[in-house]
């Protein structure tokens, strides 16, 4: 190292609060000014420090490891501190520090005591003196006795490790703090260095870094009354620059000490080696001994069936596989493994049957880590872990979503709570979002930034370069509006920023002792969790151990669905189901398969899925793995897919690369789909170990042409010995190479294709329980309910009306196979709610509504909650009608807000009436619902419209104003009208920068899409609004896409014209025909006159005339009324006559 200045104090994106360095910027900007070594100082964390470690190493520059820690002083206030590790003690002994403070923090405030800080003395730097520290304060109020006493402090806990910071950054005070302090740290022999707080890279990033800290908290930049707590002198500057700001204090020694500083730093991340926890295991074992004996002692069980040839195959693999894992150091990871998903099995914990590699182990099969046999399926255990390559091997397991927390609290109790951590992840600043921050920040309106975040695609990955290339109009923006470019053009350099950090959706470590030996933790207040501060390729890094514990939903569907169906055979006395013993070649499963109709089937149910299955149409396990490993993008763009469906039915010769492969590749059809075929094709051909065939897997995988060179020569050579020539073998080489880019783990699909039979033979033989299920898990989300319940109209099984009396929280099957509503799913009631009324349902009945307000607590649902049960049909049951239903609901309300008080009394307004009083008597008057506002009450309430649809409620009404119905249309038309509810709007401009729209209506009787061009969209977009029924007319197509998905012709409309309702009827003359027929004689003559004495618009002259239908005396007749009697037909005319008529007695002509 040479004397040149060191920067001692960088903060990265990583301070989350403030600085905007990003990892790869540090390392670049240190080996361009020629700096052997640098720092990462982030604030109260060590996010980032792994990567600065690796990229420094990397670049040949001396990575220095460090923080800044608040450390709160006497007085009360809370100062900056710069510790920087001397060694790996000290590197330790500042990640006990970050985790103690992160752990006992207060009110979002990290902070330590100084005798927390003087804990690590002998091995830290600490370096006080930055603007932001306690000697800096007391310099600026002049408490220089205060001041000395700080700084003897100090050095007798530290001493030498101790030394002073000078900053000239341009920020007030800075002189005199220099001025006071060099005297006084010459006086005790304190050493003085120069830092420059770097928050950036260079000069002009200062408005960027501004806009960030703004985004953070939550300012504007223009804010008059936001404290500027940054310079544009923060950047990392050069030696040159930092020796011409501290000339007059004596630069060289200032910039000097940097270097001797950086000399004494010296710790390191050990990434050579693996810190497993100790699994207890017996007394007379250890970790390699137990795992024989259980992996045996479970095999036997399994192969005791077998006869003994096979049996003693499977007691082969066991045993090589056993010699691998003590060879390989991993026995221990194994039994911990084993341990908590027996404890979940004998916990009601639903487990998966493996994912990822892991499936192709014998000895995980043997101790119930997986459910898949390996040897059945050929699966391998080297893909798993390879001897002749060690890594650690990483059993990634799927819980049930709901109870996965279990399991984590269960680690945590059995190898301690410090040894325990989930993982953090870090949100960063992506294309959408980051338009936005930046609007806000720099004082744009709110509608500015959601205009311009809308043009980015809301796509995985998108990122504002790819929005601008893809996206014409968006481009034209920014090039047109200035306001559009100046956000852009900062956006585009916080872009990918660290913005926060997050929870690793189901990463745990477990290491052999407290993690904060390992690796700095970070404690998320709000959730209660803590995370290791290094993510999960860092954990891995510095050779701590990660479980994945994953929440998979389809996990909750198959418990919730056997709990149901094995209750339903106890009950017929018949044997209860178990998935595991299901043999795998069910016809009637393929034959659901086969059909498409896999909507809740896991991985089965997309769109392109479907297609693929209903072309290849399986018939075997096998060819369900297959679809999981096709349906990627890899094989589809290849062309993969296709080709193995026709060798399947014959239409393309299944053929071999080579007569040698023929048993690898038959069941695939000779297509290399599998990375195990790839492995096992080296194996046969060129007698590759399965060890070297995975080495020769990744090298393919990563394209390295240096070691393809070297692979190819082997391969060639190990061919020869097959009698396969050099020619032959090196078309077959690049035919492996190519299929092997495309190829996916066989194990990872064996395991997931399970749950597809699974789920498939659950929706084949139980349809109702597996549906009611499926719903349950889906409470929150009522789109995906409304495409469920259809489904379920598919399946022709009935689904209730939730009721009050009945319904449980979730959807349940009833004892005629329908399936009841759950309360859940129900918009706006509180869980709490839901639950008492359940507890309380187990004791009591509720009589009427009444009784239930006497019963039931209803200050914990409120007035919310009784709205949405009565809107959604729960008190059905109770009351007369929904109307009386929803015309009592303030007096519900009123009476619940009493009895809550007093729960065992009853209610003041009835504690005097008699058993038989009718608690309706005073709504007996309540006009009736119209069908229309029923449904209008279920959608607020459900989410959509259950009982019926609006269209067809109005059927008198519009018969005459389309000409076919949606589920009429069998055939592309050129001239169709069609009056439907307008679901969704979606508008866009075309790439003449002219706007269209897409939409979506539907009428009861189907579903359609439709385009609407830039001239129409013009005229008609004020009518446009979603829930409004409208008439729509136009040419009429197949519409190839949906239908595909749906499995059923489906049709697309181009729109000519969009009108309302009203603007139909009121064109042309019209006759409105009233069906008196049903009424009895008094109310017929009370609806007549009623209608007589209608009076303001009403009989406003219009274009249509009324005729009444009459019943008299067994005779019917139908009355004309005068010309005075003519009304505009508008909705709110026909509104009223259907209330004084009835829903079906209005029909227009």
């Amino acid at each position: 190292m040479n004397s040149s200045f060191i920067h001692l104090r960088a903060s990265s994106e990583y301070s989350i609060s403030r600085g905007l360095l990003r990892i790869n910027e540090i390392i670049a900007r240190a080996v361009k000014l020629q700096m052997p070594a640098i720092a990462l100082t982030d604030l109260n964390n060590m996010f980032g420090m792994v990567k600065f470690f690796k990229k420094a190493e990397a670049a040949g520059i001396k990575p220095i490891a460090g923080t800044i820690l608040t450390v709160i002083s006497e007085d009360g206030f809370e100062g900056e501190i710069l510790c920087l590790a001397k060694n790996n003690f000290g590197l330790k002994a500042l990640m006990g520090l970050i985790s103690l403070a992160q752990l006992q923090q207060k009110n979002g405030k990290i902070t330590l005591t100084f005798d927390e800080l003087g804990t690590c003395a002998g091995n830290v730097i600490i370096i006080a003196g930055g603007n932001n520290s306690h000697i800096f304060q007391l310099s600026r109020h002049q408490k220089l006795s205060e001041l000395s006493e700080e700084l003897d402090k100090f050095y007798k806990v530290f001493g030498q490790d101790f030394c002073i910071e000078i900053q000239k950054v341009g920020k007030e005070e800075e002189d005199n703090f220099i001025h006071t302090i060099l005297p006084m740290a010459s006086r005790l022999g304190i050493p003085v260095i120069a830092t420059n707080d770097a928050m950036f890279l260079q000069k002009e990033d200062f408005d960027i870094h501004e806009t960030k800290v703004c985004i953070n908290t939550g300012k504007t930049l223009n804010d008059p009354n936001r404290e500027k707590l940054y310079t544009p002198e923060q950047f990392l500057k050069s030696s040159t620059e930092m020796a011409n700001l501290f000339t007059e204090y004596g630069a060289e020694t200032l910039l000097a000490n940097t270097h001797q500083i950086a000399l004494k730093c010296n710790a390191s991340f050990v990434t050579d080696e693996y810190f497993l926890p100790e699994y207890p295991v017996p007394e007379n074992h250890d970790f390699n001994s137990f795992l024989s004996e259980l992996s045996n002692s479970k095999l036997n069980e399994i192969i005791a069936p077998f006869e003994s040839g096979k049996q003693v195959i499977y007691q082969q693999r066991l045993d090589y596989e056993l010699t691998q894992i003590h060879t390989t150091g991993f026995s221990s990871y194994f039994l911990i493994v084993a341990d908590f998903i027996q404890w979940s099995k004998n916990n009601d914990v639903p487990v998966g049957p493996g994912r990822g590699s892991g499936a192709g182990s014998l000895v995980a099969f043997a101790l119930a880590i997986t459910a898949v046999d390996p040897i059945e399926h050929n699966l391998l255990f080297e893909r798993f872990i390879n001897p002749e390559r060690i890594s650690m091997p990483d059993f990634d397991i799927d819980f049930c979503m709901d109870k996965r927390d279990q399991v984590i609290d269960y680690v945590s109790k059995k190898y301690g709570k410090n040894a325990v951590s989930q993982i953090a992840t870090f949100g960063t600043m992506a294309a959408r979002a980051v338009v936005r921050d930046v609007a806000r920040a720099l004082g744009k309106p709110y509608a500015l930034g959601d205009r311009i975040s809308k043009m980015i695609p809301f796509i995985p990955g998108m990122t504002l370069d790819k929005a601008i290339s893809s996206q014409p109009i968006f481009k034209k923006m920014i090039q047109d509006e200035a306001e559009v470019s100046e956000i852009i053009d900062l956006a585009f350099k916080l872009e990918g920023i660290a913005r926060n950090v997050g929870k690793h959706a189901g990463g745990i470590v477990i290491a052999p002792g407290s993690i904060a030996d390992f690796c700095p933790t970070y404690f998320d207040p709000q959730s209660d969790s803590t995370m290791t501060q290094f993510d999960k390729d860092d954990v891995e890094t510095i050779g701590l151990v990660k479980f994945d514990f994953l929440g998979l939903r389809t996990l909750t569907v198959i418990d919730r669905a056997l709990k149901t169906i094995n209750e339903s055979l106890r009950i017929k006395n018949e044997n209860t189901l178990d998935l595991y013993q299901l043999s795998l070649d069910d016809p009637k499963v393929f034959e659901l398969l086969a059909s498409g109709r896999t909507t809740a089937v896991f991985q089965l149910e997309s769109t392109g899925m479907r297609e693929l299955i209903r072309r290849l149409k399986p018939t075997k396990f096998e060819e369900i793995v297959a679809l999981l490993a096709l349906y990627r993008p890899g094989p589809l763009e290849s062309g993969m897919h296709d080709e193995f469906v026709d060798r399947k039915h014959g239409k393309s010769k299944v053929t071999y690369p080579h007569e040698l492969l023929a048993p690898v590749l038959s069941e695939t059809y000779g297509v290399i789909l599998y990375q195990e075929q790839v492995m096992q094709a080296a194996q046969v051909l060129a007698g590759y170990s399965l060890g070297q065939a995975d080495i020769l897997r990744r090298a393919m995988g990563k394209k390295k042409v240096e070691e393809m060179e070297q692979q190819r020569q082997i391969f060639v050579d190990g061919c020869s010995a097959n009698d396969i020539k050099k020619v032959t073998a090196e078309k077959i080489f690049d035919l492996i190479e190519k299929f092997a880019g495309y190829g996916f783990n066989k194990s990872h699909s064996a395991a997931y294709a399970m749950l597809s039979y699974q789920t498939a033979y659950l929706k084949t033989y139980y349809p109702e329980h597996f549906m009611a299920a499926v719903l349950s898990t889906e409470l929150g989300n009522t789109d995906k309910i409304n495409t469920l319940i259809n489904e379920c109209k598919e399946l022709k099984i009935k689904v209730l009306t939730p009721n009050i009396e009945t319904s449980n929280k979730f959807f349940n099957v009833d004892h005629n196979l329908a399936i009841t509503y759950g309360l859940g799913a129900i918009k706006g009631v509180a869980d709490s709610f839901i639950d008492h009324v359940l507890e309380t349902r187990k004791t009591q009945s509720f009589k009427d509504l009444f009784d239930f307000t006497k019963k039931v607590n209803i200050r914990l649902g409120g007035k919310k909650s009784i709205e949405a049960l009565t809107k959604a049909g729960a008190f059905d049951e109770l009351a007369p009608s929904r109307s009386i239903a929803l015309a009592c609901m303030e007096d519900m309300v009123r009476e619940g807000q009493k009895n809550s008080t007093k729960m065992a009394g009853t209610s003041d307004l009835f504690s005097a009436m008699e058993e038989n009083f009718d608690p309706y008597g005073k709504y007996v008057n309540v006009q009736e619902l119209s069908e229309e506002d029923l449904l209008n009450h279920e959608r607020d309430a459900l989410g959509f419209y259950f009982s019926g649809h609006p269209v067809q409620a109005m059927e008198g009404i519009i018969q005459n104003l389309r000409s076919h119905s949606i589920g009429e249309i069998a055939d592309q038309m050129n001239r169709v009208k069609i009056v439907g509810l307008l679901n969704s709007f979606r508008q866009i401009r075309d790439r003449s920068n002219k706007q269209v729209a897409f939409i979506s209506f539907d009428d009861g009787t189907g579903t359609m899409e439709g385009i609407i061009s830039t001239d129409v969209l013009e005229k008609n977009h004020l009518l446009l609004k979603t829930n409004s029924i409208l008439v729509f007319a136009g040419s009429v197509e197949k519409d190839d896409y949906r239908s595909k998905e749906l499995n059923r012709r489906m049709y697309k409309m181009k729109v000519a014209s969009v009108s309302s309702l009203e603007g139909q009827i009121s064109q042309g003359q019209r006759v409105m025909l009233i069906d008196t027929r049903k009424l009895e004689d008094d109310s017929m003559h009370a609806a007549l006159s009623d209608l007589k004495t209608l009076n303001g618009d009403f009989w406003k002259p219009g274009n249509c005339k009324i005729h009444l239908k009459i019943a008299y005396q067994g005779s019917e007749a139908i009355i004309e009324l005068g010309n005075e009697y003519q009304l505009i037909p508008s909705t709110d005319n026909i509104k009223l006559l259907k209330g004084l008529f009835g829903d079906g007695a209005i029909t227009i002509n």
